[in-house]
């Protein structure tokens, strides 16, 4: 579709039913992070290394204005925006104050198209084998542009995210994800206690073995800082340093770039190696007394979370894909989720073009929804995204 953007948004055809597109909106409307129909708002890449940004946005040349009219005339109602970490910005010569000042812009520009925001931030809350001291660092930087949200009366940040988090068990899973609630809240006079957070599982944030060994002694501590928590899901082996890395040799063989598991195989490694079955129970048993609390978003991307779950064409392609929808939305009904991102240059191929929704011209900036097929051919980009969170849609 070459046609403008400027005429609002129509369902995709592969849309998920009205009914539950209409449950979805009114639990949106209460910040429930099982609602979350979210994309991934990372900066500009500067090249160099594979993930090597800048501090502005990326909006393929678009200002924050019309990049944000973009996002919510097409029915993008949330987005999860980067903040770069310290190294980072020692990386690019860049400072705090220039990076905030780029999140506040567009987080502006967001607000006044009623957009939902949550901010995330790449970080290691251990290394070597003990806690560091970035979980403060964490705190500082976002409760920073909370505070500046506040006093705009900017109502769209809804919440915070850590993301691969390389903690080495769920023990320090649980600890940190209340050492980071309880920080924020003394930051900023208790801002999260009507806002969201959400933390990965341990390692880069796939692993949930003894998740529910918190029971409800957790769950109550947590409801305390917090309107609503969630544990994020997000498809990544450990790094090497850490313990859980002992477990890479299996992630290869089941659920790795190039493993031919059967999907019933890589839902067990799933279940039985990483503790998805724990999560599961944590779930199920604690969901009745913890509705806000027992959330589980799948958090997505372009190299190991949608467009890029293998390096192998059919039939093996999609088969983690279908693993991953079966287990967290099929059988749990965990359909928040955060994947692909805004925009790309309508020239883009391949790579460069499955993960984004929106395609930009270079010249004339006109934009259109992302329509093109998958890597696997089998979907349109649009309607992919569109129907994660629909149970009866067929990968």
């Amino acid at each position: 579709m070459g046609s403008s953007l400027g005429a609002g948004f129509a369902p995709a055809v592969e849309a998920a039913n009205p009914a539950v597109s209409s449950a979805a909106e009114a639990a949106d409307r209460a910040q429930d992070p099982g609602a979350i129909r979210g994309l991934k708002w990372k900066t500009e890449w500067w090249g160099g290394e594979p993930d090597h940004l800048g501090i502005r946005f990326n909006t393929r040349g678009l200002p924050y204005a019309t990049a944000a009219f973009s996002v919510q005339n097409n029915g993008f109602r949330t987005v999860a925006l980067r903040m770069l970490a310290d190294p980072d910005l020692v990386e690019i010569n860049r400072t705090r104050a220039q990076r905030d000042a780029e999140v506040m812009g567009l987080l502006r520009e967001l607000n006044g198209r009623g957009v939902n925001v949550y901010l995330y931030q790449r970080v290691w809350l251990q290394r070597d084998g003990h806690l560091t001291d970035n979980a403060d660092k964490f705190v500082n930087d976002v409760s920073g542009i909370i505070t500046r949200a506040k006093n705009e009366g900017i109502t769209s940040l809804q919440g915070v995210v850590p993301i691969e988090t390389n903690l080495a068990n769920t023990a320090q899973v649980r600890e940190r994800a209340l050492h980071i609630a309880k920080g924020i809240n003394d930051r900023t006079g208790g801002w999260l206690r009507s806002h969201t957070l959400m933390v990965p599982g341990a390692a880069m944030g796939g692993y949930f073995t003894n998740i529910h060994q918190g029971g409800s002694a957790w769950l109550t501590d947590m409801k305390d800082q917090t309107a609503y928590f969630a544990f994020i899901y997000k498809h990544m082996r450990s790094q090497e340093d850490n313990p859980l890395a002992k477990y890479n040799e299996r992630w290869n063989h089941y659920v790795g770039l190039r493993s031919t598991s059967t999907q019933q195989d890589q839902i067990g490694f799933l279940r039985q190696d990483m503790g998805l079955s724990d999560l599961e129970y944590h779930s199920r048993h604690h969901r009745a007394a913890f509705p806000r609390h027992t959330q589980v978003v799948f958090w997505g991307d372009a190299a190991d979370g949608v467009s890029f779950l293998s390096q192998l064409d059919a039939p093996h392609h999609y088969t983690t894909m279908r693993a991953l929808h079966t287990l967290l939305v099929k059988t749990n009904d965990w359909r928040g989720h955060f994947f692909n991102f805004p925009f790309t240059d309508a020239a883009a191929k391949d790579h460069d073009l499955w993960c984004y929704m929106i395609t930009v011209d270079a010249q004339t900036n006109e934009r259109a929804r992302n329509t093109a097929l998958n890597r696997s051919g089998t979907h349109r980009v649009w309607g992919e995204w569109q129907n994660w969170a629909n149970p009866d849609f067929d990968y």
